[in-house]
C-alpha cells in the first residue's frame, strides 16, 4: 500500500492539473505571454490549451510563419515553465476545415449534404420522391467561426468549412493542420505537447440550412441493407422509419471511420493524444477513438437549480469516464463552464456554481477538468465572445488556487481507481438513458453506461458481467439489446431488468427492522424498504434523492465520495457494508483538504439498528455545493492517515465553538480599497469577555452575495464564494478586542456586462 494516495490530497501532483482553453485573441506580446503562463503556474494550473479566437490581428494568418512564430514561443515559455501543452486542430471552429484551407485547397472538399429540392437541376440526384421532390447531393455552404473580425457566424469572411465525410478532404486536414504543427514543433511533441484538441466536428458546417449528412455513394449502401431511398424523405420532417435509421448508423459509421480514426492514428503515431469531444452528449462510438475521451459541458444545459439528472445532456460527463475505464484510458476530460450563464446573462457566473459543476462532474468520474475559458484579453468586443472568462479576468483569480488544487484532488482520486459499481445500463450510439435512470442517482445505486458494442469484450464470470476493472451484477436493459441476435450471447447468464425501477422497488412496509420483508438490508426511505437494496452504494435512514454516492479503491485505501447537488443541507444516517469489518472512517474536506471526525454509532447509541444487516452507521451531513470524501481505515492506513493530517484535527462538528451568524452585527465602512464600486467592506469589533476561554475553534457565519474576503486583526482569515459564509478565526483570536473585517466583490457581470447584480450581506432574515 503506497503513501502517495495521502499525499496526492494533501499535495496534489501536478499532474492532474486542470488544462483551460487559453482564448489567444489578440496581438500576441512575449513579455505578456510569459507573465500570464507564470502566473497560471502560481495558481496551480500547469497545462493549457492554445486556442485562437476571434481578435488575432488581420496580418496573422491562421497556420503562417507570423501565427507559428508565436505558437513557438508560447510552447518554449510552457516548457521552461513544465507546463503541458494541448494543441487546438482548428481556428476556431467547428474542426476539420484549417481555418477554410481545405476548401480553398480544392473546391470539391467543402462540405457537400443532401437536401430537398424542386429541381433536378440543383444538384446530383439521389432520388425522386413520389410528391415530385428531388433528394439531391450538393454543397452545403457551410461555415466555421474564425479567428479574426468579420469571420463570425453569418459574417462575409466566415471559413468554408470542408467535408469530413470525404477521406481526401480529411488527409488535407490533417496535412495542413497536423503535419504542420509537427514540422514546426515536433521537438516538443509527447513531452510539453502531450496532446490534440479536435472540437465537435460537423460534416455540414455552421449555418448548412436545410442540408443533412451524406457521404458519397451512400445511396448503394443504403440499399445493400434493404433501405428504401424514398423513405428518407422523412429526414426533412422530422419522422423515423427503417431506412432513416439505417442512414443515422451509417454516417456516423463513416464519420468514426474517416475522421476520428485517422486523427487518432496520426496522434499515436507521433507520441501524443487525441482528446476533445464529438458533437453530440449521447455520441458513443466517436469516444472509443479518443486517448482520452471527452465531452462538452456548456450552456447550463445540466444546471444547478435542478441538479440536471433528468436532462438529455446529463449523461454527457459518466459517459465517457465509464468508456475511458473500459478501454484502459487513464483520463477522461470534460470542456466544462462554458458559456454557463444565469438567467442567459453574459457574464453572470458564480464561484457557487463553477464549484457545484466541479462536484457533479468529479463524482461521475471525470478526471481531467478543460475550463472554459481563459482570456488572453478581454479588451474591447472580446469580452463578448463566449464568455465567462472562468480564470484570471473573474473576480476569484486571487484565490484560483483553492480551484485548482481542488480539480486536482478530484482528479487524482479518479485516476487510476477501481470503480465497485456493480449495476451496468446499456446503451448504443445517440441512445443513451437520461431521465429513465434518475431513480438509480437519487437512491445512491452507483450505475456505469456500458455500450452495446462493447459486449463482445466482456466476459460472464460467476454470474457477473466483466469488462476490464468493473464487474456488474445487474444489467439494466431499457431498450430491449438483450433480445438482438448481435449482443444476447453475451448476456447469458447475467441478471438482466427492463426498469431501472426494479432495483429500488419498495415493500409496504413502514419500520426501519420489517419482519415480513425477505430483505432487510435498507434504511427507511420515504416510509419504504428498498427491495434490492443490496446494490446501492449506501443506505439512508431518509429520502435523500439530491444525494449522489460512489465507491472506489486505489492504492489499498476504500473510499467512498459523497455530494450534494440539492439547494438544501442533507443530514441523515448512511451505512455502507464496510463499516460492519471494523474499518475506522474518516471525513477528508477535499475543498478544505482537511480531516473530520466521523460520528460513527451503533445498535446502543441508536436505540435501533437502522437496518437489519447492518449494526454501524455514520451520520451524514452535507451543506449544498458540498462533496466530501469518506476514508475507511484499517490498522496500517489510519497510521499513515495520521501522520498527513494529525489526529488532534479530527474533530467533530459539535466540539467546536461557534459564535453565531454575525450578520448584523457588522457594519459598513469606507476603504480606500472600494474604488471600483464593485466591493464593499464591512468591520464587527468582538470583544472576548472575562472568563471566556478561547479554544481556536471559534467561527461564525454571515448571510450575503458573491465573494468574501475575512481578516481577522489585519490576517487574512479566509475567502468564501457562496452563503452562508463561514469564517474560522479561532486561531487569530486575542483577549479584548478583536476587529473582523469582510470585503465583498460583485460578480464579474458588474464589470463585463450590461445589468449590475447585488452584492454583500444580506440582511434579510431567513
Amino acid at each position: 500500500m503506497s503513501e502517495q494516495f495521502f499525499s496526492n490530497i494533501i499535495n496534489p501532483s501536478r499532474e492532474f492539473t486542470p488544462i483551460p482553453f487559453w482564448f489567444f485573441n489578440d496581438e500576441p506580446d512575449e513579455e505578456e505571454i510569459a507573465r500570464q503562463l507564470a502566473d497560471y503556474v502560481q495558481k496551480g494550473v500547469n497545462g493549457i490549451i492554445v486556442h485562437p479566437r476571434i481578435g488575432l490581428p488581420e496580418g496573422m494568418q491562421y497556420l503562417s510563419e507570423s501565427y507559428f512564430k508565436v505558437v513557438k514561443y508560447v510552447v518554449q515559455t510552457a516548457e521552461r515553465l513544465d507546463m503541458k501543452v494541448v494543441l487546438y486542430d482548428e481556428g476556431m471552429y467547428p474542426s476539420g476545415s484549417a481555418h477554410g484551407l481545405v476548401a480553398a485547397e480544392n473546391a470539391d472538399y467543402a462540405s457537400r449534404g443532401i437536401t430537398l429540392a424542386d429541381s433536378a437541376k440543383e444538384g446530383q440526384v439521389i432520388t425522386q420522391f413520389p410528391d415530385g421532390k428531388y433528394l439531391i447531393y450538393g454543397f452545403t455552404h457551410g461555415t466555421i467561426r474564425g479567428i479574426h473580425y468579420g469571420e463570425d457566424d453569418g459574417e462575409p469572411g466566415a471559413p468554408m468549412s470542408a467535408d469530413i465525410l470525404n477521406p481526401e478532404a480529411v488527409d488535407a486536414f490533417i496535412r495542413l493542420t497536423h503535419e504542420r504543427y509537427y514540422q514546426e514543433l515536433k521537438d516538443y511533441f509527447g513531452d510539453t505537447i502531450i496532446a490534440f484538441f479536435t472540437d465537435e466536428p460537423c460534416p455540414l458546417g455552421r449555418n448548412a440550412g436545410g442540408f443533412r449528412e451524406w457521404a458519397d455513394g451512400m445511396q448503394e449502401e443504403i440499399l445493400a441493407e434493404n433501405g428504401k431511398l424514398e423513405e428518407l424523405e422523412e429526414l426533412f420532417c422530422g419522422g423515423e422509419n427503417r431506412t432513416t435509421r439505417i442512414y443515422h448508423r451509417l454516417i456516423k459509421k463513416h464519420l468514426r471511420e474517416v475522421y476520428y480514426a485517422r486523427l487518432s492514428r496520426w496522434c499515436e503515431a507521433h507520441g501524443i493524444s487525441l482528446m476533445g469531444h464529438p458533437e453530440a452528449s449521447d455520441d458513443v462510438e466517436e469516444e472509443f477513438y479518443f486517448h482520452i475521451p471527452g465531452q462538452d459541458l456548456i450552456m447550463r444545459r445540466v444546471a444547478p437549480e435542478t441538479g440536471g439528472i433528468r436532462e438529455s445532456d446529463s449523461v454527457q460527463a459518466k459517459l465517457p469516464a465509464d468508456i475511458a475505464r473500459y478501454l484502459g484510458r487513464r483520463r477522461n476530460a470534460n470542456e466544462c463552464f462554458g458559456v454557463c450563464n444565469r438567467k442567459n446573462i453574459p457574464w453572470y457566473f458564480k464561484g457557487y456554481d463553477m464549484k457545484w459543476y466541479i462536484n457533479w462532474l468529479g463524482i461521475r468520474g471525470v478526471n481531467l477538468f478543460v475550463p472554459h475559458a481563459f482570456y488572453y484579453s478581454v479588451a474591447g468586443p472580446r469580452k463578448e465572445e463566449r464568455p465567462p472568462d472562468v480564470g484570471p479576468h473573474n473576480i476569484w483569480w486571487q484565490h484560483y488556487r483553492l480551484f485548482s488544487d481542488y480539480m486536482k484532488r478530484i482528479s487524482c482520486l479518479m485516476t487510476d481507481a477501481v470503480s465497485l459499481a456493480r449495476v451496468a445500463v446499456l446503451c448504443g450510439s445517440n441512445c443513451v438513458p437520461a431521465g429513465e435512470v434518475a431513480g438509480l442517482y437519487e437512491h445512491q445505486i452507483d450505475f456505469h453506461y456500458l455500450p452495446a458494442a462493447m459486449l463482445k469484450d466482456c466476459a460472464v464470470r460467476d454470474g457477473r458481467l466483466c469488462i476490464g476493472p468493473c464487474q456488474f451484477e445487474v444489467v439494466v436493459d431499457l431498450y430491449g439489446f438483450r433480445v438482438q441476435e448481435a449482443y444476447a450471447e453475451y448476456l447469458a447468464g447475467v441478471r438482466t431488468v427492463d426498469e431501472a425501477a426494479a432495483l429500488y422497488a419498495r415493500h409496504n412496509c413502514q419500520d426501519m427492522i420489517c419482519g415480513d420483508c425477505p430483505e432487510k438490508t435498507a434504511g427507511q426511505i420515504g416510509g419504504g424498504v428498498s427491495q434490492d437494496c443490496d446494490y446501492r452504494t449506501a443506505v439512508t435512514e431518509d429520502d435523500c434523492p439530491c444525494l449522489r454516492a460512489v465507491h472506489m479503491e486505489k492504492e489499498g485505501v476504500s473510499w467512498y465520495l459523497f455530494s450534494n447537488e440539492g439547494a438544501e443541507t442533507i443530514e441523515t444516517k448512511v451505512c455502507v457494508k464496510e463499516l460492519q469489518s471494523g474499518k475506522k472512517p474518516l471525513w477528508i474536506n477535499l475543498w478544505e483538504n482537511r480531516a473530520e471526525a466521523c460520528v460513527c454509532c451503533g445498535e446502543d447509541s441508536a436505540g435501533q439498528n437502522i437496518s437489519h444487516n447492518y449494526s454501524t452507521y455514520i451520520e451524514v451531513r452535507l451543506e449544498r455545493c458540498e462533496m466530501k470524501l469518506l476514508l475507511l481505515l484499517d490498522e496500517s492506513t489510519e497510521h499513515i492517515a495520521k501522520k498527513y493530517w494529525p489526529e488532534s484535527g479530527w474533530m467533530k462538528t459539535a466540539e467546536k465553538v461557534f459564535l453565531g451568524d454575525w450578520t448584523d452585527r457588522f457594519r459598513q465602512v469606507d476603504s480606500d480599497r472600494d474604488n471600483d464600486e464593485n466591493s464593499v467592506t464591512y468591520q464587527y469589533v468582538y470583544t472576548v469577555s472575562d472568563g471566556q476561554r478561547l479554544t481556536g475553534t471559534e467561527h461564525f457565519t454571515v448571510r450575503g452575495e458573491e465573494m468574501a474576503e475575512c481578516v481577522c486583526n489585519g490576517i487574512f482569515a479566509g475567502v468564501s464564494f457562496y452563503s452562508p459564509h463561514t469564517f474560522e478565526i479561532g486561531h487569530l483570536l486575542k483577549e479584548r478586542k478583536n476587529e473582523v473585517c469582510l470585503r465583498f466583490t460583485g460578480n464579474a457581470v458588474n464589470l463585463y456586462g450590461e445589468v449590475k447584480v447585488p452584492f454583500g450581506l444580506d440582511r434579510r432574515r431567513k
